[in-house]
C-alpha cells in the first residue's frame, strides 16, 4: 500500500512539473500546401508548404524576446532551401501575409541549416505560435519528407534554454510521412 502510495505521488509530482513549467517549446510536423495553382508554384520555383510550427509558452511574467532561430536539416543533403517564417495571429486562421511575417531565411549549404533572423524582435508572451513555410521544389519533396529539422536550443532566450535542456526539439517530416504513407 505505501509503495503504490509513494508510486502514485511521483507520478502526479512529474505531471505537475512538466504541465505547470513556466517556459515550454513546442513543435509539430505539418505538410499544408498553401497555393495549388500551377502558374503561382511555377513563379515562385515550387510549391508553397507548411512545414511546422513552432509554439512558444510563457507563464512568467518575464519580458523575453526572442530575435533568431537555426534549424538544422538532418536527412539527405540539400543544396538549396527558401523559407519564412510567420506569426500566427490566434483570433483567424493562419495566413502567410506580410504583416506576419518574421523572418525570411537564409540556408547555409555546408552547414545544412536554415538561418531566421527576425526582422524585428518579437516579444515572448503566453503563447505565441510560428509557422515555418518552405518553397519547395518539386525536386526536393521527397528529400524533405524523410528528415527532420532540429531546432537549436542557442538562439533561444535563456530562460526557454534552461527548461528545454536535454529536450530533441525538432520537425521531424520522416515521421509525419510514415505515418501517413502507412496508414
Amino acid at each position: 500500500m505505501r509503495y503504490a502510495l509513494a508510486f502514485g505521488l511521483i507520478c502526479t509530482i512529474l505531471t505537475s512539473k512538466t504541465d505547470h513549467e513556466p517556459f515550454k517549446v513546442l513543435l509539430e510536423a505539418k505538410w499544408e500546401n498553401l497555393d495549388t495553382n500551377p502558374q503561382r508554384v511555377k513563379q515562385f520555383g515550387g510549391k508553397w508548404i507548411v512545414v511546422g510550427s513552432i509554439t512558444f509558452k510563457k507563464r512568467s511574467p518575464e519580458v523575453l524576446f526572442l530575435d533568431e532561430m537555426k534549424l538544422t536539416w538532418e536527412g539527405e543533403k540539400i543544396p538549396k532551401l527558401v523559407g519564412s517564417l510567420y506569426e500566427k495571429n490566434d483570433l483567424s486562421p493562419f495566413l502567410p501575409i506580410e504583416k506576419y511575417l518574421l523572418s525570411d531565411s537564409t540556408w547555409k549549404r555546408s552547414t545544412q541549416e536554415l538561418v531566421l533572423k527576425f526582422r524585428r524582435p518579437l516579444t515572448l508572451g503566453a503563447i505565441n505560435t510560428l509557422y515555418l513555410v518552405l518553397t519547395v521544389p518539386e525536386e526536393l519533396e521527397n528529400k524533405l519528407k524523410k528528415g527532420t529539422f532540429k531546432l537549436e536550443h542557442v538562439g533561444l532566450p535563456v530562460h526557454y534554454r534552461h527548461y528545454v535542456q536535454g529536450q530533441e526539439l525538432s520537425i521531424a517530416l520522416g515521421k509525419l510521412h510514415q505515418k501517413t504513407t502507412t496508414t
